[in-house]
């Protein structure tokens, strides 16, 4: 109950105090409220608010805040009258605590709150209706929601949640899953724990290290991925895909820009109009390009499966280790004289006249998974490592 009424002492506080205005420079004004309480052990906290909200994490069991106004005005009336009030209200249920603190302030008014709370936290939750939102050094998960600003978290233990309506997004050191949605911005995460899932309508997308699963999407935009412990999957409308490095499959499609898989388990992989390279030492490729040319690259000691390399219009490249069991049928659709060049003797083009495509098939190594290579419109060339 003496965490119950040090709340209520809080919403009254923050209803009733009148905080001393001050004018820092001249026509440039400043209120601040200040105030600090006890939440309940291993506290769920809900915070309810406008402006730019800045949360860290400390070793103490207190929750302090402060919220500081800032106008430029003529005059201390003028001052007041822009600066208005603020409505306080607390919700406690159990563990789980909602605190609304609504400034009334205009838009001249700017709005910023510095919290500094427990770092053993269950969760916290931010929502704001117009302001950036910072959040560091935590235990717990964190969801944080601004209807237009940026959103900043580095160093939590738990999850975190991430909504802005217009902003970037940048995370640190993640301990647990990422969900980051943004309506035009770019999304930058260091590491991530676990699955991650971003998406934004507009901006890039570059992840450092992610322990767990990738999905990725972007209208228009470039993703860049380190590296992936997992699988990774990635969507643009307008921009370029590079990924160096994945223990797992890779799934990756662009409307207009090339693509670059420096290791993967597998991949799927199509571009309308670009380049796609990728380097593979397991699973099925599946390589499509419509105007663009392939160069893939499987690695030694490679579990292929059965694949399949596409170039509407471009060359294809493959290098195959001199030790690799596969099966090999190579289609040149472009008429123009065999343009297939091997460097396996067991590969030999079959019997063609004026109205066929060339074809060069063979057992390497005595054959194993097919892998089928047609170009409409380019050279391809089998390489031996």
């Amino acid at each position: 109950m003496l965490a119950g009424a040090c709340i209520a002492a809080l919403a009254g506080s923050l209803l009733a105090q009148e905080a001393r205005i001050v004018e820092e420079r001249p026509a440039r004004w400043v209120k601040t409220y200040s105030g600090e309480f006890a939440p309940p052990p291993g506290a769920a906290l809900r915070l309810i608010t406008r402006g730019h909200v800045v949360v860290r994490g400390g070793s103490g069991d207190r929750v302090g805040y402060t919220l500081t106004e800032r106008v430029r005005a003529r005059t201390l009336e003028e001052a007041q009258r822009l600066f208005g009030k603020v409505i306080a209200t607390v919700l406690r249920r159990d563990a789980a605590m909602t605190l609304t603190l609504l400034p009334l302030a205009g838009e001249p008014v700017a709005v910023e709150w510095d919290l500094n709370v427990p770092r053993s936290l269950g969760s916290l939750r931010i929502h704001t209706q117009i302001g950036d939102v910072e959040a560091y050094d935590l235990d717990g998960s964190v969801h944080a929601d601004t209807a237009a600003g940026q959103i900043h978290c580095d160093r939590i233990g738990g999850g975190v949640e991430a909504n802005t309506g217009g902003g970037e997004i940048r995370l640190g050191r993640v301990g647990g899953p990422a969900r980051c949605v943004s309506a035009a911005g770019s999304i930058l995460i260091d590491s991530a724990g676990r699955d991650t899932v971003c998406r934004t309508a507009g901006g890039e997308i570059q992840v450092r290290d992610a322990a767990g699963p990738l999905t990725l999407s972007t209208e228009g935009g470039n993703i860049e991925v380190d590296r992936a412990a997992s699988s990774v999957e990635a969507h643009t409308g307008e921009g370029t895909i590079q990924i160096l490095r994945a223990a797992g499959a890779v799934l990756a499609d662009t409307r207009g820009g090339a693509i670059d898989v420096g290791g993967a388990s597998g991949a799927n992989c199509q571009s309308a109009a670009g380049m796609i390279r990728v380097k593979a030492s397991a699973g099925p490729l599946k390589i499509e390009t419509a105007m663009g040319s392939i160069l893939a690259e499987l690695l030694s000691g490679s579990r292929l499966d059965n694949s399949s390399l596409l170039a509407g219009s471009g060359d294809i490249t493959v290098w195959i280790p001199s030790n690799l069991a596969l099966s090999v049928v190579a289609r040149n659709d472009s008429g123009a004289g065999p343009r297939i060049f091997s460097d396996f003797s067991e590969l030999r083009a079959r019997p063609a006249s004026l109205s066929q495509p060339a074809v060069y098939e063979g057992a390497i190594n005595g054959g194993g998974p097919v892998l089928m290579l047609d170009t409409s419109g380019g050279v391809i060339y089998l390489k031996r490592k």
